[in-house]
């Protein structure tokens, strides 16, 4: 059977760099509640229905979506964890919180999201450097594995090939790719496990995964989008009227994509890959509530469509011969500021979940 894993944003917790940079008691929270629509038929802003404006300082809420993923096809979530080098943290209390938490029976893994923090992800001066991603070496190296090293070794932890499931977010960033690797697996086998599973998410196409060791990519093909517009006539009249710069700029709009081309960009799957190839499925898209005028929004967007695509990414999954690869990615589970959700919302209701619990079940 393919499972289904979904990314789980943590910044929905109080914590005192975002009050520093955002104002007083700043989560994710704050961009959704102020959102407006920017332009005719634009759904803003999204409102959350039964978990509410949720906060996660407790595992009250997570027992909460854990209960909601597992009754509708989710099969684990994927944490987005940050590490900034020299034991630097951020937004790691809901993810400790669950690590210690074994009552909570639900299947994850870790991806790392090595990415410096700037203001442009919530509209500030877009040169503001927030919190340096830094990568110091072999010593940092053994200390992040130290931190991540209880999650490898917790029963709940997807494993595949008997190994620990690891993300980077953005291999190529890691100027030392491979020495970070080769402390991961050393440090692993001394602790007892068989090594890291590695996956990296966001890829260029040139990129070897398999010369750093690295066994899967996640479909990374969005970053192709733009040769598909002119595959329908909806994404052609996007591209040259909704999505132009000059237009864009005049009537203060965001860039807009049909949901149907992102289908097209995610579903153009390859006969063959020299490593192990998993499905990103994406059932929503509008980053407005950050960045307003400057984000993306993906158009038509609905459970029906979702269904569709996400039914497709199910078949590709499928063939891998391996059922422990039999994976799905779907981006994301709770990504509100970014309009990429799983989560029921007055829109939509459970719509959404709904599809999948209804696809695992065919």
């Amino acid at each position: 059977m393919v499972k289904n894993f979904a990314y789980y944003l943590p910044q929905f917790h109080q914590i005192p760099e975002n009050d520093k940079w955002w104002g007083e008691a700043f989560t994710e929270w704050t961009n959704v509640k102020k959102a407006s629509p920017l332009f005719l038929g634009h759904k803003q802003p999204l409102k959350p229905r039964e978990l509410g404006y949720y906060c996660l300082d407790s595992n009250e809420i997570i027992k909460k979506q854990v209960q909601l993923a597992t009754e509708n096809g989710v099969h684990g979530f994927v944490f987005y964890h940050y590490w900034f080098g020299d034991g630097k943290t951020l937004l790691e209390k809901p993810i400790l919180n669950f690590l210690n938490d074994p009552s909570i029976d639900f299947q994850f893994c870790i991806c790392w999201a090595n990415e410096s923090w700037k203001g442009t992800w919530h509209g500030a001066a877009k040169n503001q450097l927030l919190q340096e991603q830094k990568y110091l070496g072999r010593k940092d190296y053994e200390k992040h594995f130290e931190f991540l090293l209880s999650f490898f070794l917790d029963q709940r932890c997807v494993k595949i090939d008997g190994k620990p499931v690891y993300q980077i977010y953005v291999p190529e960033s890691i100027p030392d790719l491979n020495t970070y690797i080769e402390t991961f697996n050393q440090l692993a086998k001394e602790a007892g496990l068989n090594g890291i599973y590695w996956i990296g998410v966001k890829c260029s196409d040139g990129f070897d995964p398999l010369k750093f060791g690295i066994h899967g990519q996640i479909n990374g093909n969005l970053k192709n989008i733009n040769q598909y517009h002119q595959k329908l006539f909806s994404g052609i009249f996007s591209r040259l009227v909704l999505s132009n710069p000059l237009i864009r700029k005049y009537k203060s709009w965001p860039k807009r994509i049909p949901y149907r081309i992102v289908r097209l960009c995610l579903e153009d799957f390859k006969n063959q890959y020299d490593f192990d190839f998993y499905p990103l499925a994406i059932p929503n898209w509008d980053n407005t509530p950050r960045v307003h005028q400057d984000g993306t929004v993906y158009t038509g967007c609905s459970p029906k469509e979702f269904k569709k695509h996400l039914s497709a990414c199910l078949k590709q999954a499928k063939k891998n011969q391996n059922p422990d690869k039999q994976i799905v990615f779907i981006k994301s589970w709770n990504e509100w500021a970014e309009g990429n959700i799983l989560e029921p919302d007055m829109q939509y209701g459970n719509g959404y979940l709904e599809v999948i619990k209804e696809l695992v079940n065919e």
